[in-house]
């Protein structure tokens, strides 16, 4: 009786406290309601990449805010060059291998098919959509080819160098696992060499002209060690792709942004999060997009109560997720509500400690000031790990 009150309580002050007593997606109804109306760029983190469940749930979401909210452009964590090129071949035959050759691979799953329709379809409707990366880092292994091609056109290298700077950028590229075991230095400053050649007269006049050059900087500003950049606990990665937000708003001007990717790099305030890890200057993506766009960026976190999680030893059987640690909000969640999935905001008011912790980037729970860090958390029962896709 205690808790109908208390939910019923809930109801009556008409606060966006949402429970469900189905497992579907209807808590994304009152997620899309509680985004204020300022918000041009929503963040959807996720703690490890493999979740199933979390990964739908996003999925259903993102569905939500275009058609209600009027998002035109989603953002996914893999290389932004690349997954534009795989788009504007996708648009033109629906083939998912486009999106998959760029993603990075523990991204790839039957999962991520319902999205790639779903922009195919709106695209073909007229709703036009863009379906693009953040991160200036390399992701799958369709970079090297992409570049190749858009290198037919340029006459500052000859074709020899062209080879040569595509040999290099094959090298460098995250899938090569002989990357690993060698000295870079020479792989990036003849990358760096080339890519500066190449800018020094280069004037984009189309779409895809722009994107190859950004391609470009990014490739520069990740392999130059730029003093002002790599300071005691920078992130060079996260500051590269907040630079690419920039970007990708200047070609698509007045058009909001879903961001879909990890909840590392798009929490808002590391320096809120306990440990050395995140007190040593840390910056995130997020924390970026928050100091420039203020209240503009909306950061959705998501976690799991209950569930199983990718095994990496034994991919055919997943491990289940520890039980929630009694200071986590995860516990608090568990032990008052039943339903699948809860989603809380600052203004919820639902009673919890300042400090307190939760697994929202992962398996291990960290002790955070919850509201600096994030502006909502849906936590959801029963998360299912996905498989990833043999390509």
């Amino acid at each position: 009786m205690k808790h109908f009150t208390f939910l019923l309580y809930f109801f009556l002050l008409e606060i966006p406290f949402v429970f469900s007593q189905e497992k579907s997606y209807e808590i994304n109804n009152t997620i899309v309601n509680s985004i204020p109306e300022n918000v041009t760029i929503v963040g959807l983190g996720d703690p490890t990449h493999q979740e199933s469940t979390i990964t739908k749930y996003r999925i259903d979401l993102i569905k939500k805010m275009v058609k209600e909210k009027e998002f035109k452009v989603i953002a996914i964590e893999g290389n932004m060059y690349e997954f534009y090129k795989a788009h504007q071949l996708f648009i033109k035959d629906k083939d998912i291998s486009h999106y998959e050759k760029a993603m990075y691979r523990m991204l790839n799953a039957k999962e991520m098919e319902e999205l790639y329709s779903f922009i195919y379809t709106e695209n073909k409707k007229g709703n036009e959509l863009q379906f693009i990366g953040f991160d200036p880092a390399f992701s799958g292994v369709s970079f090297a080819q992409n570049i190749a091609e858009d290198l037919e056109g340029i006459t500052s290298l000859s074709q020899e160098e062209k080879d040569d700077f595509i040999k290099y950028i094959k090298k460098a590229n995250i899938v090569s696992l002989k990357a690993l075991f060698r000295n870079n230095k020479k792989v990036k400053e003849k990358i760096v060499f080339y890519s500066e050649k190449i800018l020094a007269t280069f004037n984009p006049k189309t779409q895809n002209d722009y994107f190859f050059s950004e391609a470009l900087k990014n490739m520069i500003f990740l392999f130059t060690n730029d003093p002002e950049i790599v300071t005691y606990g920078a992130n060079k990665r996260d500051i590269g792709m907040a630079l690419n937000v920039d970007f990708i708003q200047s070609q698509f001007p007045n058009e909001k942004i879903i961001l879909f990717g990890s909840s590392t790099h798009l929490l808002k305030n590391p320096n809120a999060i306990e440990g050395a890890f995140f007190q040593n200057n840390r910056i995130t993506f997020g924390h970026k997009l928050s100091e420039k766009f203020k209240s503009n960026y909306f950061y959705i976190a998501y976690t799991a109560l209950s569930g199983t999680k990718y095994n990496y030893l034994n991919k055919n059987k997943p491990k289940h997720i520890p039980e929630a640690a009694e200071n986590s909000i995860e516990y608090k969640i568990n032990q008052e509500f039943k339903a699948p999935a809860v989603y809380i905001t600052k203004e919820t008011d639902y009673p919890m400690d300042k400090v307190l912790a939760s697994r929202f980037m992962g398996h291990s729970f960290l002790t955070l000031q919850l509201w600096e860090v994030m502006d909502a958390l849906v936590l959801i029962k029963e998360v299912e790990s996905f498989e990833i896709k043999k390509l």
